[in-house]
């Protein structure tokens, strides 16, 4: 028998990002994610560099809002 402790921990360092389903919640992950770059706490990636606050940083910023909501083309 396997302690439960260990699955929930594999569960947990396998669990992939959730991409909302409704368009409701589409919205609700973009405008968070947008929020994290106005406030300078988003990430570009894993790494520890932040997406900076330029015209071209706000690019990216909406290039993974996109794509962390589910809404990009790619």
């Amino acid at each position: 028998m396997k302690p439960i402790v260990n699955e929930s921990l594999d569960e947990f360092l396998n669990e992939k990002e959730k991409v909302p389903k409704t368009k409701k919640g589409k919205e609700k992950k973009f405008a968070k994610v947008m929020h994290h770059w106005k406030a300078g706490e988003q990430y570009i990636g894993k790494s520890d560099k932040k997406v900076p606050k330029t015209k071209k940083g706000q690019k990216q910023a909406l290039a993974i809002a996109y794509k962390m909501s589910g809404q990009s083309k790619k």
